[in-house]
C-alpha cells in the first residue's frame, strides 16, 4: 500500500475516539501529522496512509493495549468501508466479496499486504506487515486481522469463529481480552500473524447477496476509481511520486501525460491547483514519510527527492512546517516521548 496515498479517513477516526476514549492527549499527537481535527468528521474526509501511520506510532508509543487494536477493528464495520462494504455485502459468498474487495484495493482501509492458504479444511490469512514503520507493525496487524473476523460475522449475519489465531507479540497483560474477542484461544510468541477459518464459510451465501446491488455498487466503485484517476492534479502526484528524483518540469509531465503544457496548466487551473503546487505537495508529503519511518539523513532525503542541493530541500521544507526537517524530526519525538 502506497504511504502517500490518499484513503478515506473512516478508520482515522475511530483512532481519535479511542484515543479520546483513553484520555490521550489527542492534540498532542497529531502535531506536526497535519491533520486538521475538525475536518477529519466531515463524510468525505481524506488523510494520506503516512498520516495515519504516523499517528499509530505515537498513540503506541503512549503505551497502546492489545484491547485497543481489537476495539478499533471491532468499530471498523463493513459499512465503513463505504460503497466497498456494501459490494462485498451484497456478493455471492465470501470468495467472490475477497475478490470484489482485490479489485478495489486501492481504496479500501486495508494497511497490510495479506497471504493466503488454502488448507485441508481451513483458508489461513497471513498478515504481513513488514513494509510498515516498526512501531505500527503490530498494532495494524492485529487490527488487520481482527477485521476478518468482524467483517466475514457481519457478512454471514452470525458469530463466526476463526478455527486458529497467531500472534507475533508474546502474551500481553490483557490477552483474556484478546481470547474472549475471537472466542478461541490465541497463540502468542509465533513467526506470523495469522488468522484461519473453516473452508466451508468460503461459499456459504451471503445473508444480503443480490447481484444487481452487487453490480450497480461495483459500476459506483469503478466510478471512484476512474475519477481518482482522472484528476490531472492526481495524475501529476503519480508521475512525481514514482520516481521524485526524476526531472519533472511542466514540459516533462504534461508530455508523459500526452497534452501541452498550457493544457495541464488549464486544467490544474480547474481543479484550483498548479502544477508547481501538486509538485511541492508530492515532495512534502514523500519528505515527512522519509522523515517519519527512516533513518536516513537530512542529505539522504534531499538527493532522494531530487534536490540539487540539501540546502534547497532544508529552505523549502522550513516554507512548509517553519522549522528545518532535522529539527521537524526532533520536535516529533520529543513530543510523544
Amino acid at each position: 500500500m502506497d504511504r502517500d496515498a490518499k484513503r478515506d479517513a473512516s478508520a482515522f477516526r475511530v483512532l481519535l475516539d479511542l484515543s479520546e476514549e483513553a484520555k490521550l492527549p489527542v492534540d498532542l499527537l497529531l502535531a506536526d501529522i497535519d491533520v486538521d481535527r475538525d475536518s477529519i468528521y466531515q463524510a468525505y474526509a481524506e488523510i494520506y496512509m503516512w498520516q495515519e501511520l504516523a499517528y499509530i506510532e505515537r498513540f503506541v508509543e503512549r503505551g497502546e493495549r492489545l484491547s485497543l487494536a481489537l476495539t478499533a477493528a471491532s468499530r471498523v464495520h463493513i459499512t465503513t468501508l463505504g460503497t466497498l462494504g456494501y459490494a462485498m455485502l451484497s456478493s455471492r459468498n465470501i470468495v467472490h466479496a475477497l475478490q470484489v474487495s482485490a479489485d478495489y484495493h486501492s481504496i479500501s482501509l486495508w494497511t497490510c499486504e495479506v497471504a493466503v492458504q488454502s488448507r485441508e479444511q481451513s483458508i489461513e490469512f497471513m498478515i504481513l506487515p513488514h513494509a510498515l514503520p516498526a512501531a505500527c507493525q503490530h498494532f495494524c496487524a492485529i487490527r488487520g486481522f481482527a477485521s476478518l473476523k468482524v467483517w466475514f460475522t457481519e457478512m454471514l449475519g452470525r458469530d463466526i469463529v476463526p478455527t486458529q489465531v497467531t500472534c507475533m507479540i508474546e502474551a500481553p497483560s490483557d490477552a483474556p481480552f484478546c481470547a474472549e474477542f475471537f472466542g478461541c484461544p490465541v497463540q502468542f510468541g509465533s513467526d506470523v500473524y495469522s488468522i484461519s477459518f473453516e473452508n466451508t464459510l468460503f461459499i456459504e451465501p451471503l445473508r444480503m447477496s443480490d447481484e444487481w446491488a452487487c453490480q450497480r455498487a461495483e459500476i459506483e466503485l469503478k466510478g471512484i476509481v476512474d475519477q481518482r484517476r482522472s484528476s490531472f492534479a492526481n495524475r501529476v502526484h503519480d508521475l512525481v511520486s514514482f520516481a521524485p528524483r526524476g526531472n519533472h518540469s511542466e514540459e516533462t509531465v504534461s508530455e508523459a501525460l500526452g497534452i501541452s503544457s498550457s493544457t495541464l496548466r488549464r486544467r490544474l487551473r480547474e481543479e484550483d491547483t498548479s502544477f508547481r503546487e501538486v509538485r511541492a505537495e508530492t515532495l512534502h508529503s514523500l519528505a515527512c514519510v522519509m522523515l517519519l519511518s527512516s533513518t536516513k539523513t537530512v542529505d539522504e532525503v534531499a538527493e532522494m527527492l531530487g534536490f540539487s542541493e540539501a540546502a534547497s530541500f532544508v529552505r523549502s521544507f522550513k516554507r512548509r512546517e517553519g522549522v528545518a526537517p532535522g529539527t521537524w524530526r526532533r520536535n516529533k519525538r520529543q513530543k510523544v516521548s
